[in-house]
């Protein structure tokens, strides 16, 4: 398909998306290598289904209240689908971190009971159906500007809890025994890395939709374990192949037509089957 609308011509069209889709694809990554290196890939989509549940159950509530779910007045706000979605991924991370003996049956268990719960509890949502549709699926086309502040939000939040624990989280993923006889609480250490993970991906969720903040959060993190030398340098490939493949995955499907999402994801794939061409770094 030939460019029929000028992409850099249009800048104020995509430039939130954009904004969202490169701070989403930045701190996705780099908690992706988190996930790779507890070996939890499946925690992150859990999460973000979970937080379905939360959305679903926010527009119950308002449909029983007679309250408009983005009503910020009075106890609307606290029905917002945001915080609910949040609520719900945050409880269900606290139950990750204690089922350490049983965390891929926590993770399974989670996802089709929230998987189930989607399904049955979204029919009787009868108002605000695309609403809840955009709120659940997200939308990396169109991205709400109050999506860029709670983006942001999430993302400073995030940093700042790793740069002040990364080494004791490094201790706790790579020898929780060592790291409990050494007197660190591996519990609440662990409460906290699967509570910044709930955070961002159930916003990142929300703003750009459950394929591109899965995809984005696994993929980049696997190309940065391959070519990295060093965890530093890890997380360095991670986060720069995200953000790559969102900004470039962005302008292939404005250009050309396809999918944004899938575009994102796709190029991520393509970048992790180049990085096995080259030798694995030790």
């Amino acid at each position: 398909m030939v460019e029929s609308v000028p992409f850099w011509a249009n800048w104020f069209v995509w430039r939130d998306a954009m904004i969202v889709s490169l701070l989403s694809a930045s701190v996705l990554a780099y908690l992706g290598v988190w996930v790779n290196l507890k070996r939890a890939v499946y925690v992150p989509l859990a999460l973000s289904q979970v937080s379905s549940v939360g959305v679903v159950f926010a527009y119950l509530c308002s449909s029983w209240l007679g309250i408009h779910p983005h009503d910020r007045h009075g106890c609307g706000i606290l029905l917002d689908p945001a915080w609910m979605s949040l609520l719900f991924a945050l409880l269900t991370a606290f139950w990750f971190a204690k089922s350490q003996d049983d965390s891929s049956l926590a993770v399974v268990v989670s996802y089709l009971l929230s998987s189930a719960a989607v399904l049955i509890l979204g029919g009787f949502v009868r108002q605000d159906l695309h609403d809840l549709q955009t709120v659940l699926f997200g939308n990396a086309v169109l991205v709400d500007t109050a999506q860029i502040f709670y983006v942001g939000a999430a993302a400073l939040i995030t940093i700042f809890i790793h740069v002040l624990m990364v080494r004791r989280f490094l201790f706790v993923s790579f020898d929780p025994g060592a790291a409990g006889a050494a007197g660190l609480r591996v519990f609440r250490t662990e409460v906290t890395l699967y509570a910044s993970i709930a955070l961002m991906i159930s916003v990142a969720t929300r703003a750009i939709g459950a394929l591109p903040a899965f995809g984005l959060m696994i993929l980049p993190a696997l190309t940065g374990l391959r070519l990295g030398r060093s965890m530093r340098l890890a997380f360095i490939f991670a986060v720069l192949t995200s953000t790559l493949s969102a900004s470039l995955g962005y302008y292939v499907s404005f250009v050309l037509g396809f999918p944004t999402g899938a575009s994102m994801v796709a190029l991520a794939g393509l970048f992790y089957l180049g990085s096995r061409i080259v030798p694995r770094s030790g």
